[in-house]
């Protein structure tokens, strides 16, 4: 037999509990070859004497990402990406080891996705472990970009 103070008959809204949505993604691979590469004054001065420079290492340290709406083309996001790269450079000036100098690089990229048609207000709450979950309000349920980068060597 069930409790009659549980039970509330009263009850007559629909209530949709949020989980993250995958709308649309995307999945892409791109080589990139001939990007410039910012270095230091000493650095740079460095590779001005060279007879040889070697790429030897090349680290994603940070990849910013922006999304914004597309204008007349409404539930559709644009996500624009900027990678950017810490560059190893084995500098040969002459005879003997070469010298090692590091530098920054940067690549940009745009992809366009699907996102909802929806204007919904989001309410959601973040577990806190032995205290009271925090409530937090998010303005629409604009799309959420996650950045997976696989490195993969190639052969120089």
């Amino acid at each position: 037999m069930q409790d009659k103070k549980c039970q509330n008959d009263n009850f007559k809204e629909a209530v949709c509990i949020h989980t993250d949505k995958v709308y649309d993604s995307c999945r892409d691979k791109d080589c990139l070859e001939n990007i410039r590469v910012y270095l230091t004054g000493s650095a740079q001065c460095l590779v001005d004497r060279a007879i040889n420079v070697k790429c030897t290492k090349a680290e994603i340290i940070w990849v910013f990402s922006d999304i914004e709406s597309v204008p007349f083309n409404r539930g559709f996001y644009s996500v624009d990406l900027k990678y950017f790269f810490k560059i190893t450079l084995a500098v040969f000036t002459g005879v003997g080891r070469p010298t090692e100098i590091e530098g920054l690089a940067t690549f940009d990229k745009k992809v366009i996705l699907f996102g909802s048609e929806g204007n919904a207000k989001v309410f959601r709450s973040k577990y806190k472990e032995d205290a009271f979950d925090s409530q937090l309000w998010k303005k629409t349920n604009m799309p959420n970009a996650v950045i997976e980068v696989n490195v993969t060597k190639r052969a120089v």
